[in-house]
């Protein structure tokens, strides 16, 4: 399981039932930055991410 980027809690992934990635799963908010993928537990963390990345990448 991912870790949020922001406060280390494990994120919570879906896959979306009526679309054709149903196969993959995805997190609730996500960001790349210098080509790396992060994962977040809730809107407010990729926004705080986005605003400061240095302090968590």
């Amino acid at each position: 399981m991912a870790q949020c980027a922001v406060c280390g809690a494990d994120v919570e992934k879906t896959s979306p039932e009526e679309t054709d990635y149903r196969d993959e799963e995805f997190a609730v908010a996500q960001v790349e930055y210098e080509g790396v993928t992060y994962e977040f537990c809730s809107e407010e963390h990729r926004r705080a991410f986005e605003e400061t990345p240095e302090e968590y990448a």
